[in-house]
């Protein structure tokens, strides 16, 4: 039973967080803050990712994986396809780390 507990009092918090704020927030945004809002997934994931890519073991390198980046962002800049872009960089390392 008190695990039950612990499970609905866990979603009521999750569940509150996201909802709260669409709750209190009628007011629709300006058109600018939602051109700004679009540049932000991007960024977020571009962040996650590319010091990843750059800078591996903490130190900079230039490797596979650096390349594959760079060959999966040309191919979602040109076609938007996320399956595509996926496989290419796959692709792309798998081709890249054979032969570095």
């Amino acid at each position: 039973m008190n695990i039950w507990l612990t499970f609905f009092g866990m979603f009521l918090v999750t569940y509150g967080v996201r909802a709260l704020p669409l709750a209190a927030v009628r007011v629709k945004p300006s058109l600018s803050f939602e051109q700004f809002l679009r540049y932000v997934p991007p960024a977020v994931f571009a962040a996650l990712i590319v010091p990843e890519l750059v800078v591996p073991k903490g130190r900079l390198d230039f490797g596979p994986a650096f390349f594959a980046g760079i060959i999966g962002a040309l191919v979602a800049w040109r076609t938007h396809n996320m399956a595509l872009t996926i496989l290419a960089g796959v692709g792309a390392f798998a081709l890249l780390h054979t032969f570095m």
